[in-house]
């Protein structure tokens, strides 16, 4: 067994058996903080607490620069497990996911705000193993691009990029219906500033600025200039996702051709950004691992010291809900709801009915996954209409330009998708065809695409059932998926975390093999 620790930003620990991943876990899920820095002391111990000790052989770090504190608290554990304990960069970590995909040879892109002073690799994977050929270094970051925007729209900066990325795809004329725009509406053309490119003699993105951080935030801002408009905000959004598209896919462009090789398995924090993989997919073949921020590094780390495939069918990795300890806990609440324990085989027909009857349910079931993405055992569910959209966005106090994904049974993903293909994580966007869009029209974006789990029945046979008795009664095979947390908090991990966000979220509550219902 590998003990795999990732102790910097969204710290998270892992451990591996054989060419199998036992457990993964993010600290945020314990902490409660999102993206929890630090040591992840309660992802550590709840593992240790689950597996055998004894068959812990080393541990696997992601990163090698630290100091200070970080480092000591490293030792420390590495003298109470007396076992030994290596350090791989942060980007061969990010790379080293590519043990995850099917792919016999690829190159592995890596790309974040910055990591052990990289922001970038390029990297030739095959039966040889990883070899770097391309290294971008933290000043020519991308990912720092992309977070100073951010920052300059007033979002958080290496937590709400997502929103920027949403922002990107409103058109004028949407935000003129939605009375966003004002006087002083202008074409997004407006800004043609060449900030960051890709140089293909150097092999390396660069930085025109020239400083990152909060530096490259206020020279971002005396070049664009500020307003705390709805347009103005989608016209910067714009302009930075098309920027970010542009010079990535000049890099794998490049590549390609120059390697001969179509498969691509793309990694890190910028990973995430589902519309750059969308335009990936359309010159190359694409996978992206599931846990493709700084908390799959502990994951990464122990594929360096393994060297093992590992055939990775979910994500369910995570902390396990238990019946018992349920039961426990809602004698105290059991004036206040309506209880009742279900048998497995009664969860789809009850919980089906609830969401044909337009009921929202909330789902914390089996183990957490493990990633940004809640799955089917960590979500909220409901038919995927503009009207549940609207009312579970106001009950997580979302920003209403955010859109909503959906679960789709995977036999059906040819009726509602454009040229689909298996995507069981949320990495994927896909255009939605026409002729069913109003059928899910919950879960579409403004720019006419949705970014879905499609569902096989063997990888969550309970959820998938759910969903498949409510296509026998609505006839839509999809629910809208979103993750069990308050907007701007980690998902939920525990009972207690469950039962606490029950009360400002949805109608019922599915906690184990009890249904808690509000009366």
């Amino acid at each position: 067994m590998i003990l795999g620790i990732c102790d910097g930003h969204n710290a998270s620990a892992s451990i591996i058996d054989g060419n199998k991943i036992l457990y993964a876990i993010s600290e945020e899920r314990f902490t409660r903080k999102k993206n929890q820095r630090g040591f992840p002391k309660n992802s550590i111990e709840y593992i240790l607490k689950n597996a055998n000790i004894d068959d812990i052989k080393a541990i696997a770090v992601g990163g090698i620069f630290r100091k200070g504190n970080r480092l000591r608290t490293l030792k420390e554990f590495q003298e109470r497990m007396q076992i030994p304990m290596l350090y791989f960069h942060h980007h061969l970590c990010h790379a080293a996911l590519y043990q995850l995909s099917n792919f016999k040879e690829c190159i592995v892109l890596t790309i974040d705000g910055g990591g052990d002073g990289l922001s970038a690799t390029v990297s030739i994977a095959n039966k040889n193993g990883l070899e770097v050929i391309a290294q971008s270094d933290l000043i020519d970051s991308v990912g720092d691009f992309y977070a100073s925007i951010t920052e300059l729209l007033g979002f958080k900066p290496m937590e709400d990029e997502g929103k920027v990325m949403c922002l990107s795809s409103y058109g004028d004329i949407y935000a003129k219906s939605k009375g966003f725009c004002g006087s002083s509406l202008r074409s997004d053309d407006d800004i043609d500033l060449k900030v960051i490119d890709y140089n293909p003699k150097t092999k390396s993105f660069k930085n025109y600025l020239g400083v990152i951080g909060y530096e490259a935030t206020k020279a971002l801002k005396k070049l664009i200039g500020y307003d705390d408009s709805f347009e103005f905000k989608v016209k910067v959004s714009k302009y930075a996702q098309r920027t970010l598209e542009n010079v990535v896919l000049k890099l794998i462009r490049s590549f390609v051709d120059e390697m001969g090789i179509e498969n691509v398995v793309f990694s890190g924090g910028v990973a995430q950004n589902v519309k750059l993989n969308m335009k990936i997919r359309e010159i190359a073949n694409i996978y992206v691992p599931p846990f493709m921020g700084d908390e799959g590094l502990c994951v990464g780390a122990s594929l360096l010291m393994k060297k093992c495939r590992i055939d990775l069918k979910d994500t369910y990795l995570g902390i396990k809900i238990d019946n018992d300890e349920i039961a426990n806990k809602l004698e105290s609440i059991k004036d206040k709801y309506k209880i009742r324990y279900l048998e497995e085989k009664e969860i789809p027909e009850v919980v089906g009915d609830l969401i044909a009857n337009n009921k929202i349910v909330c789902i914390c079931k089996g183990k957490m996954e493990f990633g940004p993405r809640a799955l089917g055992n960590r979500s909220v569910i409901a038919l995927p209409t503009k009207e549940n959209a609207e009312k579970i966005n106001k009950m997580l106090k979302r920003n209403e330009f955010m859109p909503f994904a959906p679960t789709i049974l995977y036999e059906h993903v040819d009726e509602y998708l454009e040229n689909p293909t298996y995507s069981p994580f949320m990495t994927m966007l896909f255009k939605v065809k026409e002729e069913n869009k109003e059928k899910i029209n919950g879960v579409v974006h403004v720019d006419g695409t949705t970014r879905p789990q499609t569902l096989k029945r063997e990888i969550n046979p309970t959820y998938y059932d759910i969903i498949s008795y409510v296509f026998d009664l609505k006839g839509v095979p999809a629910v809208l998926n979103t993750s069990f947390n308050m907007h701007g908090e980690p998902i939920v991990g525990t009972v207690d975390d469950a039962l606490r966000t029950f009360k400002y979220v949805g109608d019922a509550l599915l906690l184990g093999n009890y249904l808690i219902e509000k009366i």
